[in-house]
């Protein structure tokens, strides 16, 4: 059995060996590795089987490899059809395969493989088929080269964890930044960029290698800003200059220029676009399901806690200008607080906890807003406090659906819940128990 497994790993190497040696390399081509490669006795083993171009076949490699890709779009142009059929070979070894006809630079950090075709002189180009030499005598026509990415700086950088405003110089390199409050982006970061309560922006020349999430703000990419990978902005829009690069996906809001295109990242060309309606289906489905949790909290809720949701109740239903006041108070109070918290190491697992029982309690404010609303249109016919939150969910699925308006709706009726919570002292839970008298 032993010299069985011998023989059929004896045999994949073979195969390996003889495709590198049956391909026709051109002059010089190669794959040069730039940053930090490990041996190949620490690389992965991959097993896979493929025909066709190498940048696709490179996918299906960094699949199986578990490598983040960015691939230049100048290394796909012109490309021959290669064939490879391995089993358990090194990852570095079958992209050498891979790239036998041409000449590029794998640039590598940590798991992030970046090739880009090699421009040094006398590094080989894609085989091209042979053209008749002309009567005359031939004329030199200077051909462009295609655009590359720029390259990865080899350092790591450190990793900036702040509570403020973050700023990150040019010419200085940090790996992960996660910042609560803004960031400056003006050098390169190297992983990814988190930036929640505030906003970010990447001047020209700054570049994030990694991701890019902006929580609860707005994000800004200037002329000349590079985004590697994918961008996520919630509570916010995103800000595009035309000349800005993005190389994955884009969620969120896209404002600003008009004129910005989106850029496909390499190994999402050619696919084709979701429509509107299966786009408009997600989204309707999103909003349900958000709004059953909502109905399903807001009854537990009830059920558990009717006499502290029966005081919520009534505070907004007589006082629900002064509740909207309270909210926009108590929101900057409760802000302040926890950027102090999180000034400390102590205070900062006090933070996460009151910022995890505040959201909760704001969901149960909600709840309780949505039942008054429904009481005031169904109360004549039914006293069902749940049916009475189910009308609530319904008319806030409806209205938060129209554009501009549901935004609006849904800051009021946050606003609105955390008022309530301070002008009812979380529905009676701080209220101070009288002694008993002795």
């Amino acid at each position: 059995m032993k010299s069985l497994v011998n023989l059929a790993r004896f045999g994949s190497i073979a195969a390996l060996t003889a495709l590198l040696v049956a391909v026709p390399f051109g002059a010089g081509a190669t794959v040069k590795k730039d940053g930090a490669w490990p041996s190949s006795d620490h690389e992965k083993k991959v097993s896979f089987e493929f025909d066709g171009k190498p940048s696709e076949g490179l996918q299906k490699l960094a699949h199986e490899a578990g490598w983040s890709l960015v691939l230049s779009k100048g290394v796909a142009e012109g490309e021959p059809d290669v064939h490879i059929d391995v089993a358990e070979q090194p990852a570095d070894a079958v992209l050498e395969a891979l790239f036998a006809q041409a000449s590029v630079v794998a640039k590598r950090t940590g798991t992030l493989i970046t090739i880009v075709r090699d421009e040094t002189p006398g590094a080989a180009a894609p085989a091209a088929p042979a053209v008749p030499a002309p009567s005359a005598a031939p004329v030199a026509v200077d051909v462009p080269a295609a655009a590359a990415a720029p390259p990865v700086p080899t350092v790591r950088g450190e990793d900036r964890g702040i509570v403020g405003v973050l700023v990150i110089p040019k010419g200085e390199i940090v790996h992960d930044a996660t910042v609560t409050g803004r960031a400056i982006v003006e050098g390169t970061v190297t992983g990814d960029l988190v930036v929640v309560g505030g906003g970010a922006v990447v001047k020209r020349g700054g570049r994030v290698v990694g991701n890019a999430s902006v929580v609860g703000g707005g994000l800004t990419l200037e002329d000349g800003a590079r985004i590697d990978g994918s961008v996520s902005v919630t509570g916010g829009s995103l800000d595009r200059a035309p000349g800005a690069f993005i190389g994955g996906a884009v969620e969120g809001t896209i404002g600003g220029h008009d004129d910005a295109k989106e850029e496909v990242a390499p190994h999402e060309e050619g696919a084709p676009p979701g429509s509107r309606l299966a786009e408009a289906a997600h989204a309707v489905g999103q909003r349900v399901g958000k709004l059953s949790l909502l109905f399903v909290l807001g009854c537990v809720l009830l059920a558990l806690l009717g006499g502290r949701m029966d005081r919520l109740r009534g505070e907004i239903a007589v006082r629900p200008m002064r509740s909207f006041a309270l909210g926009i108070l108590g929101s900057f109070l409760a802000l302040i607080a926890f950027v102090v918290l999180c000034v400390t190491i102590i205070g900062i697992p006090v933070a996460i906890m009151g910022l995890l029982v505040g959201i909760l309690a704001c969901y149960g404010a909600v709840a309780a807003i949505l039942t008054t609303l429904g009481a005031a249109l169904v109360g004549h016919r039914t006293q069902n406090v749940y049916l009475h939150l189910l009308v609530g969910c319904a008319i806030l699925f409806v209205v938060g659906a129209i554009p501009v308006v549901g935004g609006i709706v849904s800051f009021v009726l946050a606003m609105m819940a955390i008022g309530v919570l301070v002008g009812t002292r979380m529905g009676g839970m701080l209220d101070k128990r009288p002694r008993p008298l002795v």
